[in-house]
């Protein structure tokens, strides 16, 4: 297995169980409730006069124009899924077998690194 990524509800299980020894990126994901459209990658996160219309600012027009849905640095690009490799992969195994046993941890184990 070269890499794969968690998802949310795994990070919220892997935070539960793990507490500290959570992989990194699972820390940003498990505190926020999920509802947020820019928080996750959907396929449209704008909503009402954002779907159509180009927001600029009064304050810094050229700021606005720059963080256009199309720029990298733009909110809904924010997030990126967590990656994770076979080495974080066996780290986490490692973690879940010494806390809940070997039989549970496979049940508890990310996709990604099964």
């Amino acid at each position: 297995m070269a890499s794969g990524t968690i998802s949310r509800d795994e990070c919220v299980i892997l935070t539960e169980i793990l507490g500290s020894k959570t992989p990194a990126g699972c820390g940003v994901l498990a505190q926020t409730d999920g509802k947020d459209p820019f928080t996750y990658p959907n396929d449209n996160p704008f909503r009402g006069q954002d779907e159509k219309l180009h927001r600029n600012s009064w304050l810094m027009p050229r700021l606005a124009r720059r963080l256009t849905k199309n720029s990298e640095y733009h909110v809904s690009k924010w997030h990126k899924p967590l990656v994770v490799d076979s080495a974080e992969c066996a780290k986490i195994r490692k973690a879940l077998e010494e806390k809940i046993g070997t039989l549970e941890a496979k049940s508890k184990l990310p996709e990604a690194c099964k």
